[in-house]
């Protein structure tokens, strides 16, 4: 089984999935790209992705 993140059209994380890659599944509405994370790659609900970043995944700024 793996992790994705599952990302919104603003960028952020909307929530994690775990998923076989082989049953039927979609995702929920608003969810525009699902992606899946590396095995050591933090990720969390509220994170924003950035696909050109070095981490792609960033904590919400604190003020959020």
């Amino acid at each position: 089984m793996n992790r994705y993140a599952m990302i919104d059209g603003d960028g952020i994380v909307r929530g994690i999935c775990i998923w076989d890659g082989v049953e039927p599944w979609n995702p929920p509405p608003g969810v525009d790209i699902v992606l899946q994370l590396m095995d050591d790659e933090a990720c969390g609900p509220g994170w924003i992705y950035d696909m050109s970043g070095n981490p792609r995944f960033t904590p919400p700024p604190p003020d959020a």
